[in-house]
């Protein structure tokens, strides 16, 4: 059966952006340089203002609202970009058009914005563009990598289901757990498996699959009131990886390395996802991703308190005992 994605309005096509930032009106525009310079000689409809995303805590972000001027906000970017101008758009009650110049999060089909607040990650807001336009020619501008990461917020969907179960199992389910709930993440999974060598070849066909994955399960967040088949111990290990080494690498490739550990640790058919993985080429070892092999380690034997002091779901995260990691059988995991 043909996956068919419900949720925001969303237009896909080759270089549809300048048009339709030309025909926005008067509008403020949230961005990153890369995405702005591929566009900026083309657009004659000039900003009004240019706020470059970066900061996103919750007192900047607000900051940002109150100062803003009562125009259209359109986000250009990644998910920074896509977070902040849905703060203003909602803080503010202004029309909001988003493009994504990267699938690499799913943050332009979601409602909430990623904060970092108090040294974790919380999520707030309630934001509805009026569109989203996914420009394939944006996609492919930017380096292979990014693109091909954006498989890791779909990915997740592997680990947390089978995290939720566990939840359930030792009665610390807050959702509703019932035996149907895996079918959710499996349709989701059976599609990325089947669309991710069009993802690898960056195909109209494989980026428009990816972002219509995308923009579902941003969807059902809103219709279920929470992400607990999406988000799970692979996230939280990625908010750890973030925590230990105070930095980060391409969101999706950080969340398909916990998808490989975790799924692994839990006797989730880890197979299966190495495989997405293969068939998208998506990077996932160490050398590729700029990470050492300490950092993953480290990441690992601090998640079961940080997964607690985060408040986080429970989780494989809260199972991993950091005495009895075996740090050569974990690296294997990565660099194959």
């Amino acid at each position: 059966m043909t996956f068919k994605a419900q949720g925001f309005n969303a237009t896909y096509g080759n270089n549809i952006s300048v048009d339709a930032i030309n025909n926005a009106g008067d509008y403020i525009l949230i961005t990153q340089p890369e995405p702005w310079a591929l566009l900026d000689h083309k657009i004659d409809n000039r900003p009004l203002q240019i706020i470059q995303s970066g900061d996103l805590s919750p007192q900047h972000l607000d900051t940002l609202a109150k100062e803003s001027p009562a125009v259209t906000v359109i986000g250009l970017g990644g998910g920074g970009a896509m977070d902040t101008a849905k703060w203003i758009h909602w803080r503010r009650q202004l029309p909001l058009l988003q493009f994504p110049s990267l699938p690499s999060v799913d943050a332009c089909f979601t409602r909430m914005s990623a904060l970092r607040d108090r040294g974790g990650v919380r999520y707030e807001g309630d934001a509805v563009p009026e569109m989203v336009y996914v420009d394939f020619e944006l996609f492919r501008a930017a380096p292979k990598s990014m693109v091909t990461s954006g498989i890791g917020d779909v990915l997740s969907c592997q680990t947390a289901w089978f995290d939720w179960k566990l939840a359930h199992e030792a009665g610390k389910d807050e959702f509703g757990w019932t035996a149907e709930m895996p079918k959710i993440s499996q349709t989701y999974l059976d599609e990325l498996y089947l669309c991710a060598p069009g993802i690898a070849e960056l195909t109209d066909d494989g980026l428009r699959r990816l972002m219509e994955l995308h923009r579902d399960i941003g969807w059902r967040c809103h219709d279920m009131g929470h992400a607990r088949f999406e988000e799970g111990s692979e996230h939280f290990f990625a908010y750890t990886f973030e925590e230990v080494t105070g930095r980060t690498i391409l969101h999706g490739e950080l969340v398909s390395m916990g998808v490989l550990i975790m799924s692994y640790l839990q006797g989730n058919n880890f197979q299966r996802a190495k495989e997405t993985i293969t068939l998208a080429k998506t990077r996932h070892r160490l050398e590729e991703l700029g990470v050492k092999r300490e950092e993953v380690i480290e990441s690992l034997r601090r998640l079961q308190t940080y997964t607690v002091e985060q408040n986080h779901w429970y989780s494989q995260a809260r199972l991993v005992d950091p005495n009895r990691i075996n740090n050569d059988e974990i690296i294997s995991l990565l660099d194959w």
